[in-house]
């Protein structure tokens, strides 16, 4: 299947693609009558749109299709191979295939929606490092709308990650390291015109930190040390979730930096190793401002928003 998104993110697209269309979608005869079983992977059928998506997979919003289209989606969503395209970038995630590593998720896309405000601010940027690049989406948006980038190197600590960015991006100004990325930067102890982290957001007390949503460590070292490994007019992207704002925010006074919000959405807590994890989500409620929405709200009973900022160093 593939998911396609408009530069706002106003609309997701939802198309059946190659076998989905003898299999699922009808289309098992050719135009001579014959009987077909798997079409080309690039022929691909339009389904159904989903208005102003929170989610990548919005259950709720799925749910309120008519039954047959409904069903259909959900028959969709469960091919393992699935193409997500956000404004002139495309990749294909295989699920299964890249243990550990997650596709292109909402906050994914809404780091792009900021990388496409940022475009004049970063015109001149040559020398860029994604820190945490998971399945390597946003270096490949990055490559493929700042012109101006000479290298971008992609750090995570999943080989399997590099494996799947690399079998995604084409392009000879990619540097791919499979790593710990503190310990690369404090290495190399080099200075970039951008530096890219969608990183680790949920709080947890002693957390686990090569989870890829839970803990606030590298944010924090990237926020203290932004002075240390940026150019002069460097920029750093980060996400910053409303459930960890303040503690980041406590780091922020004590650091020797500027911050200004670029882009937020307000999206559903849908992390079921948090939701089903009573002392976690005791703690976020109590401690981290977390509320029950009344009456499900849009069909989920938690929400956080997700600001995607640029930190320069003063």
């Amino acid at each position: 299947m593939k998911n396609l998104y408009d530069p706002q993110l106003k609309e997701q697209r939802i198309y059946a693609q190659g076998k989905e269309l003898a299999s699922l979608m009808g289309k098992d005869k050719d135009e001579q009558g014959n009987r077909v079983y798997r079409w080309p992977e690039e022929t691909e059928l339009y389904v159904t749109t989903i208005k102003n998506p929170v989610l990548v997979t919005d259950v709720y919003k799925i749910n309120k299709l008519k039954p047959t289209l409904r069903d259909t989606v959900f028959a969709l969503y469960a091919s393992p191979k699935k193409i997500t395209v956000y404004d002139n970038t495309s990749l294909e995630f295989e699920q299964g295939k890249y243990n550990g590593v997650w596709g292109p998720s909402i906050d994914t896309l809404l780091f792009c929606r900021a990388l496409n405000k940022e475009k004049k601010r970063l015109e001149t940027a040559k020398k860029a490092i994604e820190i945490g690049s998971g399945s390597g989406f946003i270096s490949k948006y990055a490559l493929d709308n700042l012109s101006s980038l000479e290298e971008i190197m992609l750090i995570d600590l999943n080989p399997k990650a590099e494996e799947c960015a690399r079998n995604n991006i084409a392009d000879s100004r990619a540097k791919f390291f499979t790593g710990d990325g503190i310990n690369f930067l404090e290495e190399l102890n080099e200075k970039y015109d951008l530096i890219i982290c969608n990183p680790p957001y949920i709080p947890r007390p002693e957390s686990i930190d090569d989870n890829p949503y839970e803990g606030l460590n590298l944010l924090a070292y990237l926020i203290e040390n932004a002075g240390k490994y940026l150019t002069d007019k460097g920029i750093f992207m980060t996400n910053i979730s409303s459930l960890s704002e303040n503690i980041i925010n406590e780091v922020i006074k004590k650091s020797d930096v500027t911050v200004r919000a670029i882009d937020s959405m307000k999206v559903p807590l849908k992390v079921y190793n948090v939701l089903n994890n009573k002392e976690w989500m005791d703690y976020l409620l109590n401690e981290k401002g977390l509320k029950k929405a009344k009456f499900n709200k849009n069909g989920y009973d938690y929400w956080h928003r997700i600001n995607i900022v640029e930190i320069r160093k003063n």
